[in-house]
């Protein structure tokens, strides 16, 4: 494992993880990768703003809504903290997504980017890094499954429950409203189960 002395080696130890990294392309990811840190309730830079061909962010500490607005309401489309990527998986094709997401910092953030155009140079460079790739599209693959069965769950009550096993380590950190919004109820709604859920827990839950 790489000792933490860079300001990108959260990123580094956690792709290290899923498959080992040569000493070549760890120099080449502290070289192009850099950090920005994001106040609370802010929404992100646009990927355009911060790189010129877009990135893609890596969440080193704190918690990250994606959200898109449709006829003036606001609807948040997943939540994520640390050691895990939010942005745009890239179409190869030309499709455009209907609603652009946006992103939003639920606490002080600090995020690494990652330029598309340092990821593509590194897919030709690295074979490793066409390895890892592809764990990473299946680990994006599974969350994606995960959000969309959640979705479906026509309960309510079931809906958070499955939540709270999914997502343990942001279960209480996400706004009520926010989380209200992801599973697809009322806030009302929410609170009630909420309280009905601590009632009915185990001192450890």
């Amino acid at each position: 494992m790489v000792a933490a002395s860079h300001e990108s080696d959260p990123l580094i130890q956690f792709l290290n993880v899923l498959q080992p990294l040569s000493a070549e392309l760890i120099d080449e990811a502290r070289k192009e990768t850099f950090k920005i840190f994001v106040r609370k309730n802010n929404i992100l830079p646009s990927f355009a703003e911060l790189v010129k061909d877009g990135c893609l962010f890596f969440v080193a500490k704190g918690l990250v809504r994606a959200f898109v607005v449709d006829d003036g309401k606001d609807i948040t489309t997943w939540l994520t903290d640390e050691n895990d990527f939010i942005g745009n998986i890239r179409n190869p094709g030309t499709f455009k997504p209907t609603f652009e997401e946006q992103y939003q910092a639920l606490e002080d953030s600090e995020l690494l980017v990652l330029p598309y155009r340092v990821i593509d140079d590194m897919y030709t460079l690295f074979p490793e890094a066409n390895v890892l790739a592809r764990k990473l599209l299946a680990i994006q693959y599974h969350m994606s499954q995960e959000r969309s069965i959640l979705s479906r769950i026509p309960s309510a009550e079931a809906r958070y429950k499955q939540f709270k096993i999914g997502h343990p380590t942001i279960k209480s950190r996400v706004p009520l409203k926010f989380l209200a919004s992801y599973l697809g109820m009322r806030i009302e709604t929410l609170s009630r189960i909420r309280k009905k859920a601590k009632m009915d827990a185990s001192p450890e839950d």
